[in-house]
């Protein structure tokens, strides 16, 4: 609690809103718009990759937290949060999802990619999302330090071990309903594993536009759809009550629609074609 206190002290109220849009890059609504936008138009082998990654590493900060269950700080003391910042939570504390979302999605970009710059860029994002937890008051240090190593741990495994796409209907019909089993027993892991199944089943047929104009068109009218479909099935599974594991369909469709469906029915798709293998 001291660490947060101090971090808070030093920073000053005036400082709320930065770490309020900073904390927002770990997201999962960032993570929606960034996986997406990757996928679309910079490369798909690499962004079905980098999905499945973030998906595992979602999955396994979700088992932790509720074994673990460590109460968030300001249950501890209420004075170290404020009503905003407390909107941007959803489960127990220990480790950080924000801190280990982000630390896997930039440095599995940056081993992956190899290049200065952009390990700069991902330390920095890294550091002050995992900095906004703290000063938020949502997380203690210990819950931002340990999200940063096991993102780092994760984003490396990943990008030394790729995750082949499967042939036949065996191993993708045991991945998928050995998933599902698992979100219907443990609701809370429904989200992660959705997506990491969609992206498991996604086959990065494509190339993506090479036109500026061809990549708006293409990336800004599947984004308008993606979150049309996120707001419009978020509603739909509240208005009729359905049991949490539903979100593991949800994920999945969501995916699905972004990886394969969307490629499929954009005006222009004469610049998509069967050119990367795996």
């Amino acid at each position: 609690m001291a660490g947060i206190e101090w971090i808070q002290a030093v920073f000053g109220d005036g400082w709320l809103p930065f770490f309020l849009s900073v904390t927002y890059l770990g997201s999962e609504y960032a993570y929606i718009g960034l996986l997406t936008l990757f996928y679309w138009v910079v490369d798909p082998r690499v962004g079905r990759q980098l999905g499945l990654v973030l998906g595992v590493s979602y999955t396994f900060n979700q088992i932790l937290k509720l074994a673990i269950a460590l109460p968030r700080p300001f249950e501890v003391n209420p004075q170290v949060v404020s009503p905003v910042a407390k909107a941007t939570i959803d489960s127990a504390s220990f480790p950080s999802g924000h801190a280990q979302g982000s630390a896997t999605f930039w440095f599995y970009l940056a081993w992956h990619y190899r290049r200065i710059g952009l390990w700069g860029v991902s330390g920095a994002i890294v550091i002050l999302v995992a900095l906004s937890r703290v000063y938020l008051g949502v997380h203690y240090p210990l819950d931002a330090i340990a999200g940063v190593i096991f993102g780092m741990a994760i984003a490396w495994a990943g990008s030394r071990w790729w995750i082949p796409r499967r042939q036949g209907l065996l191993v993708p019909t045991l991945v998928c309903v050995g998933s599902f089993v698992l979100a219907v027993m443990v609701p809370d892991l429904g989200r992660p594993l959705g997506a990491s199944v969609g992206f498991f089943l996604s086959v990065p047929h494509f190339t993506p536009p090479a036109t500026g104009k061809g990549k708006v068109l293409f990336a800004g009218g599947g984004l308008l759809c993606v979150v049309a479909l996120y707001i419009v099935s978020d509603w739909l599974l509240a208005l009729l009550q359905e049991p949490g594991w539903m979100n593991f369909w949800r994920y999945c469709g969501l995916v699905l629609f972004a990886t394969e469906i969307w490629p499929r029915v954009l005006p222009g798709k004469g610049n998509m074609r069967e050119s990367i293998q795996e």
